[in-house]
């Protein structure tokens, strides 16, 4: 029966190291050959293990609780203020060899409200450069038309998201859907498209990130 209780408690010893949190040496006894195990050292030993194997459980669970509380990322963006950094471009070209470039770029905070409603402030500045000369009747004092703006605007809008694409809808009924990242803290998009027809060729393109401002 000692044989038993001893082997026993070895495989306990082994498992318990393996799962649970340090036991160390003193706080069990030691049993030497041919030695009388006395049941309460035993007690003692099991006691020992099983108070070690207990607060690894109660670890383990509060991480697993920890893990599972994840927030949606609605609730995440939802009272949230992004700033959005933008840029885009334009190639045109057109059927009588003329060309233009436009370059814009900007800033724009947005404010996402509880009731899906959207408030944004926007800075954007722009330049417009046709490379079609334009020159005297002689031909002399040749220069390009250049168009340069800068917006400074605030509007409203409303926004949905499902899954992790956020769709924004601007107050002049333009839309743009973001990529949202996993913990909520970053929206991204881009793209690009080529435009042919009605006497021109185009191609267009941008970028945008936000990032999460903090509360």
């Amino acid at each position: 029966m000692k044989k038993v209780i001893l082997t026993g408690l070895t495989a306990v010893a082994l498992s318990a190291n393996a799962m649970a949190s340090n036991v160390e040496e003193g706080e069990v006894t030691q049993f030497n050959p041919n030695t009388q195990a006395v049941a309460s050292e035993v007690n003692n030993n099991f006691a020992a293990l099983i108070a070690a194997i207990n607060d690894n459980n109660d670890r383990i669970s509060a991480l697993e609780e920890a893990a599972g509380e994840v927030a949606e990322l609605a609730d995440i963006v939802s009272g949230s203020t992004y700033k959005l950094y933008f840029s885009g471009g334009i190639i045109e070209l057109d059927e009588g060899g003329g060309a233009n470039l436009e370059r814009n770029g900007g800033i724009i905070t947005m404010t996402f409200n509880s009731n899906e409603t959207l408030n944004d402030t926007r800075i954007e500045h722009g330049r417009f450069i046709s490379l079609d000369e334009i020159c005297d009747p002689d031909g002399s004092n040749c220069s390009h038309y250049v168009d340069t703006w800068s917006d400074d605007e605030t509007g409203d809008g409303s926004w949905s998201i499902s899954g992790q694409t956020l769709t924004v809808t601007f107050g002049d009924g333009e839309s743009e859907s973001f990529t949202v990242s996993l913990d909520g803290n970053v929206i991204a998009s881009g793209g690009g498209s080529l435009d042919v027809g009605g006497g021109t060729n185009g191609v267009d393109s941008f970028v945008a990130v936000g990032i999460r401002l903090a509360d």
